[in-house]
Formats: C-alpha cells, sequence, structure tokens
C-alpha cells in the first residue's frame, strides 16, 4: 500500500497493498498515527483575537533575560526561556491585542506549549527551539499533557511529544474556535536518538481547532534521524482524525527537511491547510521507511502551490511506496481508520515541482472494502506541476527505484512508480508536465504490467490499484509529448 503514517501509534500510508506505518501511527506509507497510509480549501483566514499582555502587550526573550529587566529589547529581556514567556502573555488576559512574543538571537533547548492567540517572531539573529536531548531520548518524559489528549487512552492513541504543541480544547477535549498563532524565521527542531521507535512524535502539532501560521521558518529532524523503520516522526501536524482534533496551517514560505515519515500532515473532518512557496525535502533513496512530503488525509481538506517537494523515495520490501503528495480517504477498517472512514474532497495540488518521488502525487480515495474507487465524488485535482523521477528500470531497478509498492497475483510485489496516481472519483488530473525515466510509459510491445523486471510504471496511473472513477485526464505531457493513460 501507500506510505501511511501512524499515531495508534499515530498513523501514515505506505503503498498500494495497505497501511504503510505504525498513531495507531500516521504516513503511504499513510501516517494514520496508527493506520499505514499519510472543494479547494480558501486560504485560512486568521482570527486576530487574543490575550492582552503587559501595557505593551511585547515579551521579550534571550537566552541571558532576567526577570526584574525592563523588558523592551534583546539587552533588557524579562524571561530567558520562550514557554516562561507564553505562560506570561497566557495569563496576562484576553482582550483585542494579540500578544508579541520577540525571540533573541539563542538556541532554546525546550517544548513549548501553547493554549492562546500569540504571535512569535525572531527579534534577531538566528533563533532555534529544540527538544531538549534529555526528553528525546525518553518517552516517558515531556508528553503532552494538554485537553487535546482526552479522547487518547479510549482511542490507543499514544500520548504525543512535540517541540511545540499548540491546542485550543476545551476541558472536555472538544474543539473550539479563535486561537491563532503565528510564528516565523524560527528554526524548530526535534532532538530524537535514531533509536528511538515511538509513533506520536511531532516538531509542531496543531489540535484543538488552532489555527498556526507559519512563515520563513525551518522545520527540521522530527522523528528518528538517521532514519530507522519506526512510523512515528512528522515536521507539522494539523489535526488529528482518530480523536476528532481538527487543525488549521498556512505554511508560507517554510522549508521541511530530515522528518522521519512525514514533512507535513493535515488529519481529520474539518482541518485544513493552504501550502504555499515551501519546500520539502525527503532522505532521499531509503530501504528504512515510507516517507511521504505532503500528507492531506481523512476529511481534511486543502491546497498545496508553488511549493517543491523532493526525495520521497522509498527502496525496501514490505508492500509500499513514497509520495510527494499524499491525499488519502475512505477504505474503511481496511485501509482507513474506522467502518466511515471520511474520504478527502477538493483537495487542490497545483503548480508544484516534484522530484525523484516513487509517486508524485498520489489521490487515494477508496471504498470501504479498500478494494475499489469511491463513486461519490471527491473532485480533487493535480494540474500544472512538473513532475519528474530518474529512478528507473531499464535493465534492472536502479538503486533508487520502488520495488514492492504494488502487489500483483502473477509477480507478487513489484516496483510502483507514477507521476500521479488516482483511486478517486472525479478527480482532474490536467496539463501536468511529467520526465524522467522513472516515470516512463510502457513499451507498446509489452504486456502489463511493464517488461521484466516486472514494475507497474506510468506518466499518469489511473488503473493499478483500483481504477479511478470517471477522472478528468487531459492535456498531461510525457518528456514534452502528449501523453494519454493507457
Amino acid at each position: 500500500m501507500r506510505g501511511l503514517p501512524a499515531r495508534y501509534g499515530r498513523h501514515l500510508f505506505g503503498a498500494h497493498s495497505g497501511a504503510g506505518g505504525g498513531r495507531r501511527s500516521r504516513a503511504a506509507g499513510l501516517f494514520t498515527g496508527g493506520i499505514a497510509v499519510a472543494a479547494v480549501a480558501a486560504a485560512i483566514t486568521i482570527p486576530a483575537a487574543a490575550a492582552s499582555a503587559s501595557a505593551s502587550h511585547t515579551y521579550w526573550v534571550s537566552p541571558a533575560g532576567v526577570a526584574a529587566a525592563k523588558n523592551v529589547s534583546c539587552g533588557t529581556a524579562a524571561y530567558s526561556t520562550v514557554q516562561s514567556a507564553v505562560t506570561a502573555a497566557e495569563a496576562a488576559g484576553t482582550g483585542h491585542s494579540v500578544p508579541t512574543i520577540e525571540l533573541c538571537s539563542g538556541t532554546y533547548s525546550e517544548q513549548v506549549t501553547i493554549t492562546k492567540s500569540l504571535n512569535i517572531v525572531r527579534a534577531s539573529g538566528a533563533v532555534t527551539i529544540q527538544l531538549p536531548a534529555t526528553v528525546g531520548s525518553n518517552q516517558s518524559t515531556g508528553l503532552s499533557a494538554t485537553t487535546c489528549q482526552v479522547r487518547d487512552a479510549a482511542t490507543h492513541t499514544q500520548v504525543p511529544q512535540s517541540v511545540i504543541e499548540i491546542c485550543a480544547a476545551n476541558a472536555s477535549g472538544a474543539n473550539t474556535k479563535g486561537v491563532s498563532v503565528s510564528i516565523s524565521h524560527v528554526t524548530i527542531e526535534g532532538n530524537w536518538p535514531s533509536s528511538v521507535c515511538y509513533s506520536s512524535l511531532y516538531d509542531v502539532l496543531v489540535e484543538g481547532g488552532a489555527n498556526l501560521a507559519l512563515a520563513d521558518s525551518v522545520v527540521t529532524q522530527a522523528g528518528a534521524y538517521p532514519l530507522n523503520g519506526c512510523q512515528g516522526g512528522v515536521g507539522v501536524e494539523a489535526g488529528f482524525s482518530p480523536t476528532g482534533q481538527i487543525g488549521h496551517a498556512t505554511l508560507v514560505g517554510d522549508t521541511i527537511d530530515n522528518y522521519q515519515k512525514n514533512g507535513i500532515t493535515i488529519d481529520g473532518t474539518d482541518s485544513t491547510a493552504s501550502i504555499s512557496d515551501v519546500a520539502v525535502f525527503g532522505d532521499g533513496p531509503t530501504s528504512q521507511i515510507a516517507q511521504n512530503g505532503i500528507q492531506i488525509s481523512f476529511g481534511a481538506t486543502g491546497t498545496v502551490t508553488g511549493s517543491t517537494i523532493t526525495g520521497n523515495n522509498y527502496t525496501g520490501t514490505g508492500e509500499a511506496y513514497s509520495t510527494g503528495v499524499l491525499v488519502a480517504g475512505g477504505g474503511g477498517t481496511v485501509c482507513g481508520i474506522e467502518r466511515n472512514s471520511p474520504l478527502v474532497r477538493d483537495a487542490s495540488i497545483t503548480r508544484n515541482t516534484l522530484v525523484n518521488n516513487d509517486v508524485g502525487i498520489a489521490l487515494f480515495n477508496a471504498n470501504s472494502a479498500c478494494n475499489a474507487s469511491v463513486h461519490i465524488s471527491t473532485d480533487d485535482v493535480a494540474c500544472y506541476n512538473n513532475i519528474s523521477n530518474s529512478n528507473g528500470y531499464q535493465g534492472g531497478p536502479s538503486a533508487g527505484a520502488n520495488i514492492s509498492g504494488l502487489v500483483t497475483k502473477k509477480y507478487g510485489a513489484i516496483g510502483d512508480q507514477a507521476g500521479v496516481s488516482d483511486t478517486g472519483s472525479h478527480d482532474v488530473i490536467c496539463d501536468n508536465a511529467i520526465s524522467g525515466v522513472g516515470y516512463a510509459p510502457r513499451d507498446s510491445r509489452s504486456q502489463l504490467p511493464n517488461a521484466k523486471p516486472p514494475a507497474w510504471v506510468r506518466p499518469v496511473d489511473v488503473f493499478s490499484f483500483a481504477a479511478a472513477y470517471r477522472p478528468v485526464v487531459k492535456d498531461n505531457r510525457y518528456d514534452g509529448k502528449s501523453y494519454v493513460p493507457h
């Protein structure tokens, strides 16, 4: 199946044959946080309502901060940790002004929990918020204690461990509206050892109905790095379907790299995202884990545009492949999260550059038996993208080619690569420029799948796992020439 994530574990997808990861887990392997899997959404409007703090509503943080200082500049910072400033801002009360936390140059080794509206900005120099090494090496410490985790035990979900958690849930764990957090020009860095094996690891986690606006920031090293095969590690996650948590994210100009499972996950009914001009870098060819650059799953929706997603490339066994962008819903209890697993509808993936991902864009909304496309219109869109892959099969699989993404009766597990693949209903695949030997069309003289060594390779694949239902496929090109799926 696809490489999905985990958090039930929180989990994710991995490839065609089924779940790929392990919440319960969240990644296509999707990251479901437990399950292996991972109309066009409008740009999210961030409400400007939040806590009113001090007279100036500004809190200065410096590694050399002193509590008695004037708190008007980096040289007079009154706070030495990010969390102490957040706590002070939230305790100051609610008003019409959103407090601002100014971070002065330095590395802040701490976890940060935010429950009210705030602006967090870099005041000077390079600023890094980093998970403490003592927390990363011990998953019995530093676990979330927020109201967003009220339903974790009842759903057998691992409690998350995050660098930054934004939670707007009320005391009963229900989602609320109105909490908006903006973060800009900051590096957010995990610090987990390569040996860690835990499904609920996040650099940034957004739940409880909260909105995150993240701009011009770096999110790095979520989960085990160097990689291992465990299914945790997501750079930015908004929402979590198994517990009904909702999250919203607007990402602009960010860089996401060195993640274990997924770069970005938007998950669960009513969760939304607007992702633009973002760079997401997978680890390149790896036999350890089926990564996904961006996953939109199980009732969530969003837009991805003008972004670069590269190097999500699984070379191992285990019936999995990686994706640049994974849109995944439905599947019932077979390859979804529950009997009525929600679909992903109206997601839009346009004008992106996708390089050396096993499947550039995977649209996947299956019926409850996970053996056919749904017939309810999903209307997901993949258009005007540049998609290439240099890992091919001529003369035998190259070192970077996928070898296990599709399960066939005749050959067993074989390689599976496509510029765009579709299992869904009335999805639109148009005007994509697809190139490279890794997506070469089938030779007209060969039988399906492609000639030995067997692999299923297509610029556009609307047939392999479960044929797309009434897709609109038009004006796509392979190596500059018009391509019609066959």
